[in-house]
């Protein structure tokens, strides 16, 4: 079963994955005995599943330290507060299980989440471009839309607000990690310009395409299957792009006939959704082998590229006539990311075997790192970081 396939399923069951707090889970050592809470970890990446790790490792007094190999947290749930009068989410934007997920990964009741979303409607307008003639139709027609919208807000957002307090301080930036050594007791790791490290336990949360590029070596080596796992699994690129024009001429989304494909994704969406804004602002998502023709060009060409797209779709030269201004992301061009996630349809035991510890030692927390039932989102890095904490404290 593929993901898209599996969480279609849960959906129409009405199956939510669980998230089960655990603030009076015991520590355990690499026997089943409890963990003091003077030994430490490692966590390798400040994105959503390093944050949320360090979190969970804090509620439970655990001695940690992140390190981000770039200048700052966030990872691949980057925003951009300069292009609008609200948050662009240059990655992560949606969230596409029930709102509950968010005091979930608070993980503390007594927290007050006044972070608002908003679902889209049935009567939305939804437009479809088969290559030469555009219809239009609503949402409640083409079958409807789970996925909520952070308002006034973002991923990024709520993690600033709610997890990152617990964690700031011990995060250590600009500290790219070479190699990981767990042959004795402790693990040692070590950054790009020789300094060394020393936990009882790392936490590698960072995108499976840095470990697909050897930029991270592991001694002993990791386990044929967990290698196999990494080195074969597929990672679609990733693009997006937001114009803002002075009119808007466009339905909440528009869809293609390669929407949706095994070779990637694409979809034009109003981005200034639900916003308190007057700003028109329309979102360009892309991936795996849609998001090649945009990737290939940059500056104006790149941008009339997408006018010509759009004025094409709707005509009138309304695209290019209403032009203000516009902001990109390229996933692939970034240095610690180097794409955007695993494919929709890879083999879930691949995503499960990504997801396995390594010798009591190495565990492994991110988007690309569950237990195969699900991928390649913000809430699942969430449920990782939650999943390897839970393993390592019992």
């Amino acid at each position: 079963m593929t993901r898209s396939e599996f969480v279609k399923v849960c959906g129409l069951l009405g199956v939510s994955l669980p998230f089960q707090s655990f603030f009076t889970s015991c520590s355990n050592d690499d026997n089943g005995n409890p963990i003091d809470s003077s030994e430490s970890v490692i966590i390798i990446g400040a994105g959503p599943a390093g944050m949320a790790a360090g979190h969970l490792l804090a509620q439970r007094g655990v001695n940690f330290r992140i390190l981000e190999a770039s200048s700052t947290y966030g990872g691949r749930i980057r925003h951009t507060t300069t292009f609008a009068d609200f948050p662009i989410s240059l990655g992560g934007e949606w969230i596409h299980v029930a709102n509950s997920i968010l005091p979930e990964i608070v993980n503390n009741p007594s927290t007050q989440i006044t972070t608002q979303t908003q679902g889209y409607s049935n009567q939305d307008p939804v437009g479809y471009f088969d290559g030469n003639t555009l219809t239009m139709s609503t949402i409640g027609a083409t079958g409807g839309e789970t996925d909520l919208k952070f308002v006034g807000s973002s991923w990024l957002d709520f993690f600033e607000t709610y997890i990152l307090p617990n964690v700031q301080s011990r995060i250590t930036y600009n500290t790219p990690i070479s190699a990981i050594d767990y042959t004795g007791d402790r693990v040692t790791v070590t950054d790009t310009n020789g300094q060394t490290y020393t936990a009882d336990r790392v936490i590698v949360a960072v995108p499976v395409k840095i470990l697909q590029s050897g930029m991270v070596t592991f001694t002993p080596s990791l386990p044929s299957e967990k290698q196999n796992a990494i080195n074969s699994v597929s990672v679609w690129g990733g693009f997006k792009a937001f114009f803002k024009f002075s009119e808007e001429f466009y339905p909440t989304y528009l869809a293609f006939e390669d929407s949706q494909t095994e070779a990637g994704q694409k979809l034009y969406y109003d981005a200034a959704y639900a916003q308190n804004t007057n700003s028109n602002i329309l979102g360009l998502f892309t991936v795996g082998q849609q998001a090649e023709p945009y990737q290939n060009l940059s500056g104006n060409a790149q941008r009339d590229y997408i006018l010509n797209e759009l004025d094409t779709v709707f005509g009138s030269n309304i695209a290019t006539s209403n032009y203000i201004d516009h902001v990109v992301q390229n996933w692939n061009e970034e240095t610690f990311a180097k794409g955007a996630y695993i494919v929709d349809h890879e083999d879930w035991r691949k995503v499960r075997t990504l997801g396995e510890s390594v010798a009591n030692k190495v565990y492994f927390a991110g988007d690309a790192y569950t237990d195969g039932e699900d991928w390649s989102s913000v809430h699942t890095a969430a449920r990782s970081a939650k999943r390897a904490v839970q393993e390592m404290v019992g």
